[in-house]
């Protein structure tokens, strides 16, 4: 009961009283005084055990005689204080809830929430650690590396003042990923260099594979390729259990050969990961196909795959992103791609905007199609919502200033300046 609320023990005595519409002197008979019962409610005095006892049993008593459906009400119920009730709120609910929510405003207003009752309460560092932990994640896989970082810090304090060693080496992995994405590499060698102190103390497997896997993943966004395959050979080679993390593994292998043209190999690894059962997987092997063929001027081959991305890909995260890529590979077999492009748009926007580089990229595509069509209703849309976006649209403002130019001088100007405004933004 109240299992949503923080609540005095008092609080909740005199809650469950009034629950069953019994005064203080029908909760007191045959057990203590009314100034007991007053006192407790009053959070004047604490409950003994004996006492809690004897109110719990009188509580479903009554209840039962009044036919009142309450649960039943257990001693330790009673008894549990405001930081026991805190800390199970913390772990059951608020944790839980995150974990299943989409959006940031959403996400954001159960983080404060969160954050307020570690500085009301006293919440054990493990539940501190997960919620860091479970933020650090959310807006890692939401592109804000800076409040991605930013959380990541804040675990690692009570890593560190715990002496959480384990936890403490998964934040420095986690920040390595943020430096990583935001091409700060020197960094992100520098976080797994922490990591792998940490680790050299505590021999853990799933640990050494992490840090194995940054490191391959760091020298890969370098460039440095044959580094990179050096890692993920390293890898291929030992007893990863984590299904997702050896798929992970195989698929950036593959990645690597294809960026050193070594096209075979890396065809036959994307083909091994099309043959285990992981749908999110199998999309992203046919995406990276079609990427291959589409680099050998294979275009069929790589529409064909592609759209098979697509059929696995549904309810993938990275949708978006797929189906820009499907736009780009379709007009080579000379299909419309308006379609592709207005459900990536439709989806970013969805997912409060937070990719707004493939938001420009898709509004540049689009602006080509409806200046190509003449289309200049669909023209005047795109650009308008470039605007309202707040997206960097000087390419396509250079586009449509062209292409009115000629056509209609008073357009021309206002995109020409509008142009020149957000330049000087830029």
């Amino acid at each position: 009961m109240f299992n949503n609320e923080i609540m005095k023990q008092g609080e909740k005595i005199k809650r469950i009283r009034k629950m069953l519409h019994m005064t203080q002197e029908e909760l007191a008979e045959g057990i203590c005084s009314k100034q007991n019962i007053s006192l407790i409610e009053n959070n004047k005095q604490k409950i003994s055990v004996n006492l809690a006892n004897a109110i719990a049993k009188k509580f479903n008593r009554i209840a039962k005689e009044k036919e009142i459906n309450i649960s039943t009400i257990t001693p330790g119920e009673l008894m549990i204080d405001e930081d026991e009730q805190a800390n199970y709120i913390f772990s059951n609910n608020i944790i839980s809830e995150l974990k299943e929510i989409q959006t940031i405003d959403l996400f954001e207003q159960k983080l404060l929430k969160a954050e307020n009752i570690i500085r009301e309460h006293v919440i054990t560092d493990s539940n501190k650690i997960e919620l860091y932990k479970l933020a650090t994640d959310f807006y890692y896989y939401r592109y804000q590396y800076t409040k991605s970082d930013k959380m990541c810090d804040n675990g690692l304090k009570i890593c560190i003042n715990s002496l959480n060693n384990f936890e403490e080496a998964i934040f420095y992995i986690y920040h390595s990923r943020n430096y990583i994405f935001t091409e700060n590499y020197i960094k992100a060698l520098q976080q797994l260099d922490y990591a792998e102190k940490l680790n050299s103390h505590i021999m853990d497997d799933n640990l050494s594979i992490m840090i194995l896997y940054h490191r391959g993943l760091t020298y890969k966004k370098l460039g440095e390729y044959d580094t990179a395959l050096k890692y993920f050979k390293i890898l291929k080679e030992k007893n990863v259990k984590d299904k997702t993390m050896l798929l992970k593994i195989k698929m950036m292998y593959a990645n690597c050969l294809t960026e050193k043209n070594e096209f075979e190999e890396a065809e036959k690894e994307y083909f091994e990961i099309l043959s285990i059962n992981d749908k999110d997987f199998i999309a992203l092997a046919y995406k990276n196909l079609s990427e291959l063929y589409l680099n050998n001027k294979k275009y069929k081959e790589s529409a064909k795959c592609i759209k098979e991305s697509l059929i696995y890909n549904e309810k993938n995260v990275y949708l978006d992103e797929s189906l820009f890529f499907a736009a780009k590979v379709l007009t080579h077999v000379n299909e419309d791609v308006e379609t592709y492009l207005l459900q990536a748009l439709e989806i970013c926007e969805g997912k409060d905007r937070e990719n707004l580089d493939l938001i420009k990229d898709i509004i540049d595509e689009l602006v080509l199609i409806y200046i190509e069509r003449e289309e200049e209703e669909n023209l005047m849309l795109m650009a308008d919502k470039a605007k309202v976006l707040n997206i960097n649209y000087c390419l396509s403002y250079a586009r449509i200033s062209k292409y009115y130019k000629g056509r209609n001088e008073e357009k021309s100007t206002y995109f020409t300046n509008e142009l020149i405004d957000k330049l000087k933004q830029v």
